[in-house]
């Protein structure tokens, strides 16, 4: 049979043609989209840890988080409990308090409140437990000495009065002082009022506190709210020297000898931005971020041993400071051995930061500092997780701040690198980014502005601008297309953007 010529070979080809479909008419959508400039997270070093590892991971796999999310506000917890009883020195003329500040980010669902809810729910409520058990008879003994010099200081002005009637000399005042009322210890806090957590460490935390913020774009954006000063407050809260607050109410100033707190918060990768917008005035250099990525949900095996963990940590809440002439810090230095290490970590993070720029420039200028604090933090923690009944470290090992500059270098500073990298996106890229994200987890046919608005309100897109400039970016990489215009006269169109289904075939 002969092929088909003329019109019905046209007719065949139409007839034989596979059938075009809504797929067929869409490009392969770019995923970058969805990554801004964020590097891969870098793995945690677990052997750091210790014996505190398995338990790390144990926990981690009871509330299917990243073990980074139960490790970061373990480093945090830690560096409040030890406190001002040990500071670390490098060399007579450089010591560091241990406290640290770490912000753990990730999306909403990825684990961060789960892995710090063994800590947060139950170690730590137990130790404050613990640090007020003799409060009540401290306040019952001060009472008694209030009223017993409340009734000496009356008789003795009695006294002065009737030796005034009589001419004599008046009689000396009583030598009993009730001195300052004692105050509940205190080691997490959530209100950051200046005066409020001024007073705690004058009088209720000498040790320090633990600033404890679900989010952290709250803490940042109220520093300034009350107070113009406040985020200067919180800048001078990191270094452990003396601080002074003066009141407005009160004549005596609140005294702070050694002023440093340990800070744990959250906060979302949509957030950053927001969070590290103007200048770099060291702020963010201060914070050691943990952003992991998400793992697989499966139900934990075992539940975490919370009784260890409490009854370790309390070995660190009983660390006293140096009592004396003065109350002060022990302080524990590095041996001989270890000083070639920290100078020679210091000229790298000092040649590093000649060649990098922004917050990460910062961030490299800190370095050196905090991995003298982290190795203060994990030798303490080796030490506390020890059964055995060894004194308290009197010297930071080698090994411990090879592994405090291991996690610096290879962890901390790589998850900075992150976190910067996603605050240095534009607006326009972070608000694709959000609605590619949103996109991408719900399967949407299509996106409707007004229900965005309305109903979804996805973070740095709440106005239609910013909704039309987010598409607009998605459209340039094919997830999306334009909405159709009007067809009917007086009316317009319904605001809608096609979403591309390969979108979801790109991800598999």
């Amino acid at each position: 049979m002969s092929p088909p010529d003329g019109l019905d070979a046209v007719r065949h080809v139409i007839d034989t043609a596979p059938e075009v479909t809504e797929r067929d008419l869409w490009a392969e959508p770019d995923m970058g989209v969805l990554q801004l400039h964020r590097r891969q997270p870098p793995r945690l070093p677990m052997e750091v840890f210790g014996p505190w590892a398995p338990w790390i991971e144990a926990t981690a796999d009871a509330a299917a988080c990243p073990p980074d999310y139960v490790a970061a506000p373990l480093l945090a917890i830690a560096s409040a409990l030890i406190g001002h009883a040990r500071w670390a020195e490098a060399v007579p003329g450089w010591a560091e308090p241990p406290h640290l500040w770490i912000g753990a980010v990730g999306d909403s669902g990825t684990g961060k409140s789960p892995g710090a809810d063994c800590l947060m729910r139950y170690v730590v409520p137990e130790i404050e437990r613990r640090m007020i058990a003799d409060y009540p008879d401290r306040l019952r003994e001060w009472r008694a000495t209030a009223e017993f010099a409340a009734a000496a200081d009356k008789r003795w002005q009695d006294e002065v009065r009737a030796a005034e009637k009589r001419g004599a000399a008046p009689p000396l005042p009583p030598a009993v002082t009730p001195g300052p009322e004692p105050q509940s210890p205190r080691l997490q806090q959530n209100d950051v009022t200046i005066e409020r957590v001024a007073s705690l460490l004058a009088t209720a935390a000498p040790k320090g506190l633990l600033i404890v913020r679900d989010e952290l774009a709250g803490w940042i954006d109220g520093m300034a709210v009350y107070n113009s000063a406040g985020r200067a407050f919180w800048l001078e809260a990191y270094g452990g020297r003396p601080y002074r607050v003066e009141r407005q109410k009160h004549p005596e100033p609140i005294l702070v000898p050694r002023f440093a707190v340990s800070v744990y918060g959250t906060t979302q990768p949509d957030k950053l931005g927001l969070l590290m917008r103007g200048s770099d005035d060291g702020l963010f250099s201060r914070i050691l971020w943990a952003w992991p990525e998400q793992v697989p949900f499966r139900l934990g095996r075992e539940p975490p041993a919370t009784l260890w963990a409490i009854s370790a940590l309390d070995r660190l809440r009983e660390l006293e400071l140096q009592t004396g002439d003065t109350v002060a810090p022990v302080i524990v230095s590095l041996p001989d051995q270890a000083r070639g290490l920290i100078e020679a970590f210091g000229r790298e993070m000092q040649e590093r930061q000649q060649a990098a720029g922004g917050l990460l420039r910062s961030a490299l200028g800190k370095a050196r500092g905090q991995a003298l604090r982290l190795a203060l933090v994990l030798e303490n923690l080796w030490w506390c997780a020890d059964d055995g009944i060894a004194p308290p470290p009197a010297q930071i090992s080698a090994r411990a701040f090879s592994a405090g500059a291991m996690l610096i270098d290879v962890y901390f500073l790589p998850m900075a690198e992150r976190v910067y990298g996603d605050a240095g996106a534009s607006e326009s890229e972070r608000g694709a980014a959000t609605l590619a994200r949103w996109i991408f987890a719900n399967h949407p046919r299509e996106v409707h502005v007004r229900n965005l608005q309305r109903e979804v309100r996805l973070p740095g897109l709440q106005k239609a601008e910013q909704i039309h400039a987010a598409a607009g970016a998605l459209v340039d990489a094919d997830w999306l297309r334009p909405p159709e215009s009007g067809k009917e006269f007086g009316r317009r169109g319904r605001i809608a953007y096609a979403v591309n289904s390969r979108v979801w075939e790109a991800a598999l």
